[in-house]
């Protein structure tokens, strides 16, 4: 029998995968702030002291860990299902 590529057909899978791209959304809209406030910041004509981006810069690394951790737990539970069919 031909394996097919591209579909996942356990509901419980494509559930699991759909739940984990929702709980992306916190982090990218955090990350969208912190965009938001970096062109902010390049617009003034003061210089920025570095301590002052720090706190940015940890926000950052905190949420991209979050999302990247999230993001390989969908790929896992596809490759799960991949294996599988």
């Amino acid at each position: 029998m031909a394996k097919r590529h591209g579909k996942i057909s356990d509901k419980s899978t494509t559930d699991a995968i759909h739940q984990h791209l929702f709980d992306i959304e916190p982090e990218l809209r955090m990350l969208e702030g912190v965009v938001g406030i970096l062109q902010s910041l390049s617009t003034t004509a003061d210089q920025v002291e570095p301590i002052a981006l720090a706190p940015l810069a940890h926000l950052s690394a905190e949420a991209l860990e979050k999302i990247f951790s999230t993001w390989r737990q969908a790929v896992t539970a596809s490759s799960n299902e991949a294996l599988a069919q």
